[in-house]
């Protein structure tokens, strides 16, 4: 009972905070798109899609996988973080020199912003700090402490509103968010006993973690792709109007990401033991896992479709036909709950290789239905190749893969099927178990 007691106090206070951050988000973004216009937002959300993608590949995958081995008993979580934080930032600079260079080379539109974003290579090696804090349990600190940076980051971007801040000062803003949260977590870890051993990194160890995670690499950096291939297409294709327009159906959709993500840092543990433990409770684990999935995700997709036509008076004429798009996102957002849960399944199993084919079909068919689509039919184009490539790396891929059809495909169909029974009867068991 205490441990169900813990887990729903802290998804109270998670949900609670993101709510609240929901709420604030969508005020600054609105403020912020009519300030900038549709150019000016356009230009924010290209110059973040390229470097979250080089954000993704300095992680080298280590993020769960540095969860999993700060639980295993007998490893030293000194050791573990010297490599692993080490390990990234030394990619992460390199990935950073790379950025100079282009930008120096070919001079892009928004390269100044390019510069700024980038700047976080340089310091997110230390949100390696997340991971010590969820395999301790400390997810409530974490939440909190995201929620912090965030707020310093919404009053910063309203003050450079108020006194009309350059182009650039938004995207510091977005790095100051991390290295609040980053400052803030560090100070969490030194004061409960938290250490980092950087003697202990060696290139051969290094080596041999890349060996191990470059599935989870992979995976990570050809989802994000797929994520942020639409808004750096529509740029190409129609120019940045086009994709400011586009992003701000992007950012509304995507401040609910946060719930599968709650219910992914939430049971990744219990998995982990539930799996460690016994079989049959996995199962059920999992089936639970996937039905919470779904059930909200078609809550979250109700509440976009009906928010959708108020999207040119929150951000404007300009973004009136942002509406279409958001609608479309809106029936994306099941697939990619569902997606979530799947990583996560293959994540406790080590077997996150087998996601890493359905994502990248996902992404060469977004790409080629977006050039067939964004020069006609612009955002809402890029819109329908989203939900087309969500629905087939996420769900019809589960179906057709031969290693996920002999496993995985078994636990979504006893979830889907199960649902309306899950809905009534297994939430109270879920919460109390």
């Amino acid at each position: 009972m205490a441990a169900g007691s813990s887990i729903l106090k802290t998804l109270s206070l998670a949900a609670g905070l993101r709510m609240a951050r929901l709420c604030l988000s969508f005020i600054i973004t609105c403020v912020l798109a009519r300030h900038l216009g549709g150019v000016g937002f356009g230009q924010l959300a290209v110059a973040m899609a390229v470097v979250s993608i080089l954000l993704s590949i300095g992680e080298l995958g280590f993020s769960r996988y540095t969860v999993r081995e700060l639980m295993r008993s007998g490893n030293d979580e000194a050791a573990v973080l010297g490599t692993t934080m080490t390990a990234r930032f030394l990619v992460s600079a390199l990935l950073f020199a790379a950025l100079l260079v282009w930008v120096g080379w070919r001079t892009p539109e928004g390269a100044l912003l390019l510069v700024v974003y980038g700047i976080q290579l340089l310091t997110n090696p230390a949100v390696e700090l997340l991971a010590w804090l969820e395999a301790h349990g400390r997810v409530s600190h974490a939440v909190l402490m995201q929620f912090i940076g965030f707020l310093v980051s919404f009053c910063c971007i309203a003050i450079g509103v108020w006194q009309g801040a350059p182009l650039w000062f938004y995207a510091l803003t977005y790095a100051l968010e991390g290295w609040v949260f980053i400052a803030l977590s560090a100070r969490v870890f030194w004061r409960h006993g938290g250490r980092v051993d950087f003697r202990a990194f060696r290139f051969s160890r290094m080596l041999a973690l890349v060996g191990r995670s470059w599935p989870e690499l992979a995976s990570q950096a050809a989802l994000l792709l797929l994520f942020r291939l639409d808004t750096l297409m529509i740029e190409w294709l129609r120019g940045p109007g086009e994709a400011g327009v586009y992003g701000a159906a992007v950012r509304v959709s995507e401040m609910a990401y946060f719930v599968p993500g709650i219910l992914a840092t939430l049971f990744l543990p219990r998995l982990m033991i539930a799996r460690q433990a016994d079989a049959a409770r996995y199962e059920t684990r999992v089936v639970d896992y996937f039905s919470a999935s779904v059930m909200l995700a078609l809550a979250v997709a109700g509440v976009l479709l009906v928010f959708s036509p108020c999207m040119p008076l929150a951000f404007g004429e300009e973004f009136s036909r942002s509406s279409d798009m958001l609608r479309i996102h809106a029936w994306a957002f099941i697939p990619y709950a569902v997606g979530i849960a799947r990583t996560q399944i293959l994540t406790v199993e080590d077997r996150l290789v087998e996601n890493l084919p359905s994502v990248l079909v996902a992404v060469a068919i977004n790409a080629w239905l977006n050039l067939e689509w964004i020069p006609t039919h612009g955002g809402v184009g890029a819109a329908w190749a989203t939900l087309v490539s969500y629905t087939l790396a996420w769900v019809v891929w589960t179906y057709l893969s031969p290693a996920l059809r002999r496993h995985v495909s078994g636990f979504m169909t006893r979830a889907f099927v199960g649902l309306p029974r899950f809905a009534l009867l297994r939430v109270r068991s879920l919460i109390h178990s």
